[in-house]
C-alpha cells in the first residue's frame, strides 16, 4: 500500500529540485565565449553554462509540470487523510497564476490550440525561454551590485547585493501580448501551494 505522505513530500521535493535546476547562483560556472580576430579579442556572454536551447527548455518544462500537476496529488492526498480537498480547489481556483502554470502544462502536454482558452481563459505558451543573468540589491539604502571579469574571464559579482543565472521565459497569450514572466509566475505558483500545504499542517 502507497504511503501517501511519502508520495506527497517526495512529489514536494521534486519541485524544489526542479526550482533549483533553474537557478545558477555559482557565477563563476557561466565562462564567456572569448573571440579572436587577429590582434582583437572580444567576450561573449550568454549565461548558458554550456546548455543547449533544447536542454534549457527542457528544464525550464520539467519545473512547470512538477508545480501544474501537483494540484491533483494534493487533492487526493487530502482525500486519503480526511482533509478538506476543497481547500485545493478554492486555492486553484482564485490563483491566476496556477490556472496559468497549469494551462501551460497542458498545452504542452496535448499541443498548442489557441482556441483552448483552458482554466486561465488566455491561452497561454511560453515565449523566448532563455537563461539571464539577474542582480537583485538589498532594500537598505547605498546597496548595490556590479559585475566584472577577472583576468581569466571569470565572472565576479561586487557589492552587496545578489546575482544569479536564471531560466525563465516570457509568457504570453493567444494575441501573442506578454502577460507574465515564467519564472516569477512559477515561484509565485510555488507559494500558493506552500500555503495550501501550511493549512494542512504539512511542513515544506
Amino acid at each position: 500500500m502507497i504511503n501517501s505522505d511519502d508520495d506527497l513530500r517526495f512529489r514536494i521535493k521534486r519541485i524544489f529540485a526542479a526550482v533549483d535546476s533553474v537557478i545558477e547562483t555559482d557565477i563563476s560556472k557561466c565562462m564567456p565565449k572569448v573571440i579572436k580576430d587577429g590582434r582583437r579579442i572580444g567576450i561573449y556572454q550568454d549565461w548558458s553554462h554550456g546548455l543547449s536551447n533544447a536542454e534549457i527548455s527542457n528544464i525550464a518544462h520539467m519545473l512547470i509540470y512538477n508545480v501544474a500537476n501537483l494540484k491533483d496529488h494534493l487533492k487526493k492526498w487530502a482525500e486519503r487523510n480526511g482533509k478538506e480537498k476543497n481547500k485545493v480547489y478554492a486555492a486553484f481556483k482564485s490563483s491566476e497564476v496556477l490556472k496559468i502554470v497549469k494551462d501551460l502544462s497542458n498545452n504542452d502536454r496535448h499541443g498548442y490550440d489557441p482556441k483552448k482558452r483552458g482554466n486561465s481563459g488566455k491561452s497561454p505558451r511560453v515565449d523566448k525561454i532563455n537563461t539571464v543573468m539577474q542582480m537583485t540589491t538589498m532594500p537598505k539604502k547605498g546597496s548595490f551590485v556590479s559585475l566584472t571579469l577577472n583576468r581569466q574571464g571569470v565572472p565576479k559579482i561586487a557589492g552587496s547585493g545578489t546575482a544569479k543565472v536564471i531560466i525563465t521565459g516570457d509568457i504570453i497569450d493567444k494575441d501573442g501580448n506578454r502577460i507574465g514572466d515564467l519564472y516569477k509566475t512559477l515561484l509565485e505558483a510555488c507559494q500558493v501551494w506552500e500555503k495550501v500545504l501550511g493549512d494542512f499542517g504539512v511542513k515544506v
